[in-house]
Formats: structure tokens, sequence, C-alpha cells
């Protein structure tokens, strides 16, 4: 199945953020080449113009929004943008995240422990937030929670602070499909394990790589592509019974 086979993306107006790299970016590209309007939305200018500047060559209808999730107020203007320029909001996928180093839990700070929580999940509060009412008065919508197998399971790459808010978001999904079934709003999760992204790749060397290998039953270290069909298929219309799930993109790594 190609990107173009995916029913009910075609002229829908999708919202990726953390949009300029990662998961994020593998999503934007692929929904776009679906036939979607995207809205890109990312705290990193220079990687949001370099991705507006390659879907537009490739013929997506493209907005790029600079904005930090972190930020409500910044939040509610990106949402009411992109639903200004594209007349309504059909998806919300939200990839953004992440923690710079692992620390044990005596090391994290307080403002660190705070950052890290609204980072990853208080800024996914506030991009549903933002974007939910628009979906009621359209009448549905569907969001995907980009969450990780650290909400799943624990292991010695995490820290504390990224595995609470990914568990955090493992419910606030499980709620928010609860409240919003009755509008017509899907709202699903991923778990991805580790994933070759840019920070990834900065994270970890080649031995701690190999180290992770050597847990996941499948034998690899998951490609930013094994995580975007899986997305693409909680915002399609092959989903449309599904909502309230978390689907484990770990390569079987959550089973042991």
């Amino acid at each position: 199945m190609t990107v173009k086979d995916w029913p009910g993306l075609s002229d829908r107006t999708i919202l990726v953020t953390g949009a300029a790299a990662g998961i994020g970016r593998g999503v934007a590209e692929a929904v776009g080449k679906a036939g979607a309007r995207v809205v890109i939305a990312d705290i990193d200018a220079d990687g949001l113009t370099q991705l507006a500047s390659e879907l537009s060559t490739s013929g997506a209808n493209v907005l790029a929004i600079q904005a930090d999730m972190t930020d409500s107020a910044q939040v509610e203007h990106m949402v009411n943008r992109a639903v200004e320029e594209f007349g309504g909001l059909d998806g919300l996928v939200l990839a953004a995240g992440g923690f710079p180093q692992r620390k044990l839990v005596e090391e994290i700070t307080p403002d660190e422990w705070d950052r890290g929580i609204t980072q990853n999940l208080s800024s996914a509060f506030y991009c549903c937030r933002a974007a939910v009412p628009h979906m009621k008065s359209q009448g549905g919508g569907t969001i995907v929670v980009v969450a990780s197998a650290a909400g799943r399971t624990v292991n010695r790459q995490q820290t504390a602070y990224y595995g609470a808010a990914k568990t955090g978001l493992l419910g606030l999904t499980r709620h928010l499909a609860f409240e919003l079934g009755e509008h017509g709003i899907r709202v699903n999760a991923v778990a991805p394990g580790v994933t070759l992204t840019p920070r990834i790749e900065r994270l970890y060397d080649e031995s701690r790589l190999e180290a992770i290998r050597q847990t996941v039953p499948l034998g690899r270290v998951a490609e930013v592509d094994d995580q975007v069909g899986p997305v693409l298929f909680l915002l399609s219309a092959q989903s449309s019974y599904i909502t309230g799930a978390t689907l484990d993109v770990s390569g079987g790594r959550v089973l042991v």
C-alpha cells in the first residue's frame, strides 16, 4: 500500500506538530503525498522552512507555522491560523516531545521535571484543547498521539519524567476517546520503540544501539518509515471503528 492508497486522507487538513524532524517529519511528508492539506508546526524555524520547501516542490498544499507547543497561547494561535487558512481541521498528529539526555531521578532538577512533563504531556493537552472545538463544530476529526514504548514499559535508556509523561499520554488518549466519541472524534496513540531519528543518532552511539537491538525480538532498531505507516492507518478511514487504542510499534520490545 502506498501513501496515495490511504482512504480518507486526500483533500483533508492535517496538522502535524514536531514536524521539522524525526517521526513528525516523516508523517508530514507522507500525508502531503497522500493528497492532504498539511499544516506543519515546530519550534525549529529552519527545519520548517526546509520541509515546507520540499513539500511544496512535491506538489503538496502546505502551511508552515513556527510555534512552541509548551506555550498554550502559541498553540491556540497555531490551530486558529490553520483553520482560517484551510477552512477546518480534520486530523491532528502530536509528534512534539523528547528528552535531551538520560538522568537518574536524583539528578533531575524540579525545573527539568516540569519542563519534561510540559514538553511531552501538557503540550499534547494544549493542542487537543485548541483543536477539539473546531473538530466538534465540523462533526468529527481524528487525533493521533505519538507516545512511546516508554509509556508501556521501562528500560535503562529512559529518564523518569519522560516515562511519566508518555504514560500520561496514554491515559489522556483513553480519556479523550471516551469523552469525544459522541462528537465523531477518534483519538488513538502509537507507542514507538527507539527509532533512528536525528535526536537518537545524537544521543546514542553504536554500542548503545547494538545493545538495544539485542532486546528487540525483530532484531533491529526502527527507522522513521516504520512509524509512519501506523500513524497513517490511525488517521485514515481504514481505522474508522478504532478509538482509545494504543498501537505498539516497537518490534516486540515491550514483550521482553
